[in-house]
């Protein structure tokens, strides 16, 4: 099938004889065990609800950092499986319910599209148990028709998901099939512009409605194009599909960000959880907030889980899903998280989830909590705390070689440096900071972002907005990782560097006010940047970031370094700003550099709002 949006339609049913197990498999097996799939797509306490949805994940491989060839296994790509449990009351039926279990099996990361049309099958099942119901969902799912649908580039998307504009970039959105831009791709993979001048390149530089002949190019101004419409015909039922063109990488599902920061924010009087708790997990001050705690296990590659117990798996699986995005700055920063996801998963497969580094889980078990050995983070839905476990591994990568860094202040002295040992009390602690005075003590820059975060939280600004300042927050620390390398190891290999500079004036790196605020925030930073780079996903932004340099168009300039100081910096000499304006001015010669450039305004604004 030229269109294979999904690959396999499954359906599982509850035997009080056998318990759990798979039904049908269409087209074909999956390969995975059946057992294994019976249990995910049967979770537990499901039989207490009406309907549940689930999602999980198959074909997952454990990333091999040592070999360098990245490879992907077409045959057995990584597949995102949208499940729905339905349990109907029958006083006839042995348990007095029928349980079943449909779900469809895809690589798309819109997978909540089909939810509409796996209700209709499902009841349709029911009404009929037989395998030409998977077989009918799964053409009907498959003939739906994307060949119109745009494929934006990353720094489009960037630009379309921040914008007020609806109907920015409308002329991509061709009424003529041979114009319009490739489906989406199965790989997930980026779509690079050409310089070569062709129908596309000449689409993409505007709309216009010729006046003279009165012709209208593109009649159907004013949708959101932010999504694409299309439509499922299902048993000669028409189906309503948008589907949304600005996902990220690493953003999967319909989850909510701003749902998972409400859930694990302590109350405003309560700044946080006492430091210490590990040396890749602490903000730099007396406390934690939970949500950085959780960015920072996600940064360094714990082991973490999330527990709802008496909770629909669908929503442990969707806090799981936030967890990912913010990880990897929403999908714009860092990569390999939904990789190592289990949104559900449970008792069965507790063996294949302990051989991969750092996963994401989601479990309904309270089983789980009590093994501290099996996890690192532990984030309970219900009580909205966050716990680390007692048997975390303490050994702190470069601090162990014998590293710290100890970067002197304004007068040359050494910063006092917070003790991390596990055995330390707040009141230690305390007395530590007592001895720097008011005006050298350490900005807790984390606190100032959360503070940032849940005021705008509190002030209903959208999803798109909190988004946007984790981007904003993740892009900051891997150019201060960046730097950091450059200060300790003299060498990096994720920095951007200023070659085509003749002024001597635009400068490399990360933009600080002052000196001393470099230093600190070195320091601050220097445990959890450690971690990160023993992690997949640190590798992973070694070779995407060599890549996507490469692919620029602007590889002489570094745009965000530019935009930084002139909106960070005061009293900028005339000078330095003529030469940023006038680097900017001969960088951008293309409508792609154009986009590049409004790409990285469009993010600078949109997180400092």
């Amino acid at each position: 099938m030229a269109n294979q949006h999904v690959r396999y339609v499954l359906l599982a049913e509850f035997d009080i004889d056998k318990g759990a197990s798979l039904k049908y498999q269409y087209p074909n097996e999956t390969g995975t065990d059946e057992h294994v799939l019976s249990e995910l797509m049967l979770p537990d306490g499901a039989h207490l609800r009406a309907e549940d949805w689930t999602i999980f994940c198959l074909n997952q491989t454990i990333p091999d950092l040592d070999n360098e060839q990245e490879t992907k296994d077409e045959e057995k790509p990584l597949l995102y499986v949208l499940n729905l449990v339905r349990t109907k009351h029958d006083a006839t039926a042995r348990r007095g319910a029928h349980v079943k279990a449909m779900a469809i099996c895809t690589r798309h990361q819109f997978l909540h599209i089909y939810k509409p049309v796996l209700l209709l099958a499902m009841e349709k099942y029911f009404e009929k148990p037989s395998p030409e119901v998977l077989e009918s969902l799964y053409k009907a799912v498959n003939s739906m028709d994307l060949s119109r649908m745009p494929k934006f580039s990353w720094h489009e998307r960037q630009i379309l998901r921040t914008s007020d504009d609806k109907t920015m970039f409308e002329e991509m959105f061709a009424d003529d099939p041979d114009k319009a831009m490739s489906p989406i791709s199965a790989t997930g993979s980026e779509v690079r512009w050409d310089e070569d001048d062709d129908e596309t390149s000449r689409l993409r530089r505007g709309t216009f409605i010729d006046l003279a002949s009165g012709r209208e190019v593109l009649p159907t101004l004013g949708k959101d194009r932010r999504f694409f419409e299309t439509k499922i015909e299902y048993e000669g039922i028409k189906l309503p599909i948008r589907v949304p063109l600005t996902v990220n990488d690493e953003e999967v599902g319909d989850f909510s960000l701003i749902t998972l920061i409400r859930t694990f924010s302590p109350p405003a009087s309560q700044p946080g959880s006492p430091n210490p708790h590990h040396p890749h997990l602490d903000s730099p001050g007396a406390y934690t907030h939970p949500i950085m705690l959780l960015l920072n296990a996600l940064l360094t590659q714990k082991r973490i889980i999330f527990l709802g117990y008496g909770h629909p798996s669908g929503e442990v699986a969707n806090y799981v899903l936030a967890a990912c995005a913010l990880g990897s700055g929403c999908g714009t920063v860092l990569r390999g998280f939904t990789e190592r996801a289990f949104p559900y998963t449970n008792l069965t497969s507790v063996d294949d989830l302990l051989k991969c580094p750092g996963f994401i889980a989601g479990v309904t078990n309270p089983t789980y909590e009590e093994h501290t050995g099996w996890w690192d983070v532990l984030c309970n839905i219900d009580t909205g705390k966050i716990t680390v476990s007692k048997d975390i591994e303490l050994t702190c990568p470069g601090i162990s070689n014998g590293y710290s860094y100890s970067p002197g202040d304004a007068d040359g002295q050494p910063f006092t440096s917070l003790s991390i040992g596990r055995s330390s009390t707040v009141n230690t602690l305390s007395s530590s900071l007592s001895k720097v005075d008011d005006k050298n003590k350490d900005r807790d820059m984390d606190a100032e972002f959360m503070n940032d975060v849940m005021n705008a939280v509190q002030g209903h600004y959208g999803e798109a907005h909190i988004r946007a300042k984790f981007q904003d927050y993740m892009g900051r620390f891997v150019r201060l990782a960046a730097l950091y390398e450059e200060e300790v190891y003299h060498q990096t290999k994720i920095a951007w560097s200023q070659d085509n500079d003749p002024t001597g004036l635009l400068g490399k790196g990360f933009v600080f006010p002052d000196g001393v605020s470099k230093q600190k925030e070195l320091a601050a930073y220097a445990s959890r940047i450690e971690g990160w780079r023993q992690t997949i996903s640190y590798r992973y932004y070694q070779k995407g970031f060599a890549s996507w340099k490469q692919s620029s168009s602007l590889q002489d300039l570094d745009v965000y370094r530019q935009i930084s100081k002139l909106k960070t910096l005061k009293n900028i000499p005339e000078n330095e700003v003529v030469a940023i304006l006038e680097a900017l001015l001969s960088s951008i010669g293309t409508d792609k550099a154009m986009i590049e450039v409004s790409s990285c305004y469009k993010r600078k604004l949109t997180a400092v709002i």
